[in-house]
């Protein structure tokens, strides 16, 4: 059931960015999450975010959720605006004031269960057909003796500079560990843009892609490796 909301909402999302793509829309709310990632032991986590009107006229926005991966156990839910919403709903549209800020937070319950959780958080602008996104992850570990979380090898994907862009970016992966890792760039549909692999050397790692060929819109930067994922938001501007 969830592969198939999954489905939709994609098609969804792609007929909703031709219509601001193609008439070069100017932005009129931002999504922004100040909890991306999340790595710890606790049992009940809440990662903040917030959205922002940019205009001046009242909007409907409407938020849903994609999962993309969770343990079993573990209940999910969101709260956005005036209201927090039951694990099982994925969608929930509201009114934005004009200039205006609404509080957007994802709320997880892991049942003491470790593992791993990732998801899409989609706004829409209902009137303009705007599109704006964010990914969060959580990781759910043991505590070691010293009260320091014991975690496996990971990395850290920078924020994309310069971002908006209309030619190329600059990013950094600092890596615990040297091996292969690759990088892809997806549409928010979810098809695969770009994708290239490295071997890359413990430490910071400097790398620069070239945008100029893609279409206005935005798009997920996401790095794999070492049996992780972590991923940024890039938009291109022509």
């Amino acid at each position: 059931m969830m592969g198939k909301r999954h489905k939709l909402f994609k098609l969804l999302v792609l007929a909703l960015i031709v219509v601001p793509v193609a008439f070069g829309q100017t932005n009129n709310f931002e999504f922004v999450q100040h909890d991306t990632t999340y790595v710890g032991s606790d049992t009940t986590v809440v990662l903040h975010g917030e959205i922002f009107s940019l205009t001046a006229s009242s909007q409907s926005i409407t938020v849903t959720r994609v999962t993309h991966e969770t343990p079993a156990t573990w209940t999910t839910s969101f709260c956005v605006g005036p209201a927090c919403l039951p694990w099982f709903v994925d969608t929930y549209t509201f009114d934005l004031a004009a200039s205006d800020t609404a509080d957007f937070s994802l709320d997880t319950f892991t049942h003491e269960e470790l593992g791993a959780g990732r998801w899409t958080i989609f706004a829409v602008d209902s009137t303009t057909m705007e599109v704006d996104s964010v990914n969060i992850s959580m990781e759910i570990v043991t505590v070691g003796i010293d009260d320091d979380f014991t975690r496996p090898n990971v990395f850290e994907l920078s924020n994309m500079y310069p971002n908006p862009t209309n030619a190329s970016v600059s990013f950094d992966l600092n890596l615990e560990k040297s091996g292969e890792y690759s990088i892809v760039l997806y549409a928010l549909d979810g098809r695969e843009i770009l994708s290239r692999s490295y071997q890359l050397q413990s430490g910071r790692n400097h790398l620069q892609w070239g945008l100029q060929g893609l279409p206005s819109g935005n798009y997920i930067m996401s790095a794999s490796g070492a049996g992780q994922i972590v991923s940024r938001q890039v938009s291109v501007i022509k």
